[in-house]
């Protein structure tokens, strides 16, 4: 039988253990198995409608009863700033699916409150410039005093920030996203900035602050050019898989974009988190609109025939890195998928 290219064409480790294990026995078995996946690392993920012990679990136990056959293994769950911290913290320390950010808003530029969350098993900052667009503030807040403040001490404590910095302008149905999402609010309250403004300060910021990891959200809505020129530049800026990353049931990527995606994960493999946007929260795995939503993303990755190392790193070691988290203690190998 004719052996492909292992680059191009990239299979299991496993398959090649099958050649010694046992004598050989089993040695091309599953020959066409590809690489897949350990588990997935949510690093972008809402938790919502959950605050006593009871609520965060059953949120928990319902999306992982629904998705641990995908091989979810953590969430990296974004909560409020006014939740029950204590609560995060202990299900953190129970459960090693949970892991939880803070979402700072851009009005509170609160170090105590950091500080607070930080005590209880934080591991990162999310940062959202969607009232910007909506008019509720302006861009310079990222330079004040206040917030150079609140950067030196989320640089201090090493705290990746996942940074909602740029929203696209047209619509997007793909995947159900309508024309001028925040910013059709702020242009009737008359913003005259753009986009290119809030990518500068972002950028601005984090050369100032290199200790800083910036997780840029949704690939920042740029193109995979545009994006790799900002990887090459800025040795601390990351990108999570949501929503541009994305693929519908029954769709399959044309042999042109496969080609293209799959060298870009290629050459970008240690700046690439994924990531779904997902609602964690109690009934959220009992609509399938949000479960087809999650699954959207793993089914992008699975088409471009990553090498098992790559994989790997885009499922779970970058976030795992990043967020200084230990893998999952208990092997996903076993897992079936449907």
């Amino acid at each position: 039988m004719k052996k492909r290219n292992s680059k191009n064409n990239p299979h299991s480790p496993y398959i090649k253990e099958r050649e010694k294990l046992d004598g050989g026995f089993s040695k091309g078995f599953g020959f066409h198995f590809p690489p897949n996946e350990e588990y997935w690392v949510d690093a972008h993920c809402h938790l919502k409608d959950a605050e006593t012990h009871a609520e965060l679990y059953q949120a928990l136990n319902e999306w992982f009863g629904k998705l641990d056959p995908y091989r979810l293994g953590r969430v990296i769950a974004i909560v409020k700033n006014d939740g029950p911290f204590k609560a995060y913290g202990d299900l953190k320390n129970q459960d090693e699916r949970f892991e939880w950010i803070i979402w700072i808003h851009h009005d509170n530029p609160d170090p105590e409150l950091l500080e607070k969350a930080y005590e209880n098993g934080c591991v990162g900052v999310k940062l959202h410039n969607s009232p910007l667009m909506k008019g509720e503030g302006e861009p310079e807040v990222w330079r004040s005093d206040e917030w150079e403040i609140m950067f030196d001490l989320i640089e201090k404590k090493e705290l990746p920030i996942l940074w909602h910095v740029t929203q696209r302008m047209s619509a997007s149905p793909y995947h159900g996203g309508g024309p001028k999402a925040y910013w059709s609010e702020g242009y009737e309250k008359g913003i005259d900035f753009n986009n290119e403004d809030l990518l500068n300060i972002s950028l601005e910021i984090i050369e100032r602050h290199p200790g800083i990891d910036l997780i840029g959200a949704h690939q920042l809505h740029v193109g995979l050019e545009r994006l790799s020129d900002l990887f090459d530049k800025y040795e601390n800026l990351y990108t999570d898989t949501s929503c541009g990353f994305y693929l519908r049931p029954f769709d399959h990527l044309y042999p042109e974009d496969k080609e293209i995606l799959r060298n870009f994960f290629l050459d970008y493999e240690d700046r690439l988190l994924f990531g779904t946007d997902a609602p964690l929260a109690p009934g959220a795995a009992e609509d399938d609109y949000f479960v087809q939503g999650f699954l959207c993303h793993p089914r992008f990755i699975s088409q471009l025939t990553l090498p098992h190392e790559t994989l790997q790193k885009v499922a779970h070691k970058n976030a795992e890195k990043l967020f200084g988290l230990k893998e999952r203690s208990i092997s996903r190998r076993g897992s079936v998928r449907p």
